[in-house]
């Protein structure tokens, strides 16, 4: 769980993804839910990218990065949980 957290948080603020991370993508399942977690993960505002989940900032990528791993890591751990649950419920 712990790579597929880093992997929305990559996914959302733009940073590379690291070759470990990439064999996530091949489930779709967990490549789909990190998508639409990562879209709901990073609010932009006149080029300016900020937090949705506290409205901190505005940050550089690599900022905004570490602003999620240290801070909010739980909290898309458990997005990605409640994504992922909603996929096995609806197949």
């Amino acid at each position: 769980m712990d790579k597929l957290v880093e992997y929305t948080i990559r996914l959302a603020t733009g940073m590379r993804l690291r070759e470990e991370l990439l064999s996530i993508a091949e489930d779709t399942a967990k490549r789909k839910a990190a998508e639409r977690v990562a879209k709901l993960l990073v609010t932009e505002k006149r080029g300016l990218k900020y937090c949705s989940v506290c409205a901190k900032g505005p940050f550089t990528k690599r900022g905004l990065y570490l602003h999620f791993m240290r801070v909010h890591k739980e909290d898309v751990r458990l997005l990605l949980e409640k994504e992922l649950e909603q996929v096995v419920v609806t197949h």
